[in-house]
This record gives C-alpha cells, sequence and structure tokens, in this order.
C-alpha cells in the first residue's frame, strides 16, 4: 500500500504551487498546512503590494495569501523573508554554523551573509512543533533546478519527504508534444490563473488580468515565447 502524507504546502500566490497541492490530495495525501514567505519589509509596516526581487520566491500577489487558509479552511504559517541570495549556484549545499559544507560540493556564497533559502527551516520548524504528524513538504517547481535543489535539501535536512508533482511536467512522455500541456490541465480542472504582472519581452499590460489557462492566452503566450524565449507556463530555470 502507497504511503499517505501528512503534507505541509508551500504556497506564493501562484498557480504552480496551488495546483501541486491539488496533485498531493489527488494522491491520496492529507495537507496538514499551508506555508509561506513574505517580504521582510512588510514587517516595518511597508505597502503590501510590495514585490521582492528574489531568486527563490515568488512574491507579487503575496497579500492575497491569508485567503488561500480562508477558502481551504487550512492552517497557515507564514514568515518574512531574511537573507539574500548569497549562494548563487544552480545547486544548493548548506553550509552549517561551524562553516562545514553539508554536500558534496562547494557552496557559493557570501562569508557571513545568511542565504534566503534557509528562511524555509525557520518556518518549517515552527510549523512542525504544531503539526508534529507533518512528514513531507510540497512546492510548485517546475523547470526550475534552483528552486528545487533548495527545497530539497532543506527538506532532506529536516527529515520531510520533498513532494514536486509538476516538475519537469511539459517534457513527461505523452503522444504529441504539448508544451503548453499544463496550462491545458488546469483549465481542464476549472484553475483560473490571473496575470497580475508581466516581466518578459513581448508582453505589456494588455496581458494583465488575463487568464493564463486560457486557450487564447495560451496561443498568445506561445506565439510571444516563440519570438523572444522563455516558458509558456512562467517559470525559469
Amino acid at each position: 500500500m502507497e504511503r499517505k502524507l501528512n503534507v505541509i504546502a508551500f504556497i506564493s500566490g501562484g498557480k504552480d504551487s496551488l495546483f501541486s497541492l491539488l496533485h498531493c490530495v489527488a494522491n491520496g495525501h492529507r495537507i496538514a498546512a499551508l506555508a509561506n514567505l513574505y517580504p521582510s519589509s512588510l514587517s516595518d509596516g511597508a505597502d503590501e503590494s510590495v514585490d521582492l526581487n528574489s531568486f527563490m520566491y515568488q512574491t507579487v500577489g503575496h497579500s492575497l495569501i491569508p485567503l488561500y487558509a480562508e477558502i481551504l479552511s487550512l492552517p497557515l504559517y507564514r514568515q518574512e523573508i531574511r537573507g539574500t541570495a548569497a549562494n548563487r549556484g544552480k545547486d544548493y549545499h548548506h553550509v552549517s554554523g561551524n562553516g562545514l559544507l553539508q554536500g558534496n560540493a562547494a557552496a557559493i556564497s557570501v562569508a557571513g551573509e545568511e542565504d534566503e533559502t534557509e528562511s524555509m527551516v525557520t518556518l518549517l520548524r515552527h510549523i512542525m512543533i504544531d503539526h508534529p504528524e507533518a512528514d513531507a513538504v510540497c512546492s510548485g517547481a517546475i523547470l526550475s533546478t534552483y528552486q528545487r535543489t533548495r527545497i530539497e535539501s532543506v527538506a532532506l535536512r529536516m527529515q520531510l519527504v520533498p513532494l514536486a508533482y509538476l516538475w519537469q511536467y511539459p517534457d513527461l512522455p505523452t503522444p504529441e508534444p504539448r508544451k503548453a500541456g499544463l496550462l491545458e490541465d488546469m483549465a481542464a480542472v476549472g484553475l483560473d490563473a490571473r496575470i497580475i504582472k508581466v516581466a518578459s519581452g513581448g508582453l505589456d499590460e494588455d496581458m494583465l488580468w488575463e487568464n493564463a489557462c486560457a486557450e487564447g492566452t495560451r496561443k498568445k503566450l506561445a506565439k510571444v515565447m516563440k519570438r523572444f524565449g522563455g516558458s509558456v507556463l512562467g517559470e525559469g530555470g
């Protein structure tokens, strides 16, 4: 019998983390809690519309995160993001407090500077005090090795099973190649993912509030990405 897990679901406000959560449920796992990291400037009373330019975290739209807990009837734990992208290597290897490398390769970091990845550790520790049954963590990583290896590093150090149901989703074997297949599958289950920020060549404010999963939007995105490069799914890596 397949092991059923108690999952802490990282949510960013984006379509991918929510769809990954739905995959957890579809595979028989239980969502124990929601976890979210937000820009530290919020703790100083700054405008909640602030969007952190982070290597690791999506923060645009973070002010709506509390609605997730209300709609899903799940406990939500939030913490500010501390540190910067001190280690900018594609793969992540944590350096312990005594300076010892935890991994097989050298870490690229700035001496004495905390990497923003470690914010996940503090947040997960807090959640696991209230939910000791938690034994897994899920994220919406699709194409970004940078993101996936950091989540795996934290999860494995905390003895949590890392789940990434969307990983390499567009490249999974199918009868016909579908680079926008993930968006099609999201549309099939009724997911309505609105575009609230554009930051790519060929995309302007006319795309704002379009449903990224809708057929018409998918075609527009595919046309733009063919010309300028990038992923129709909205993630790099």
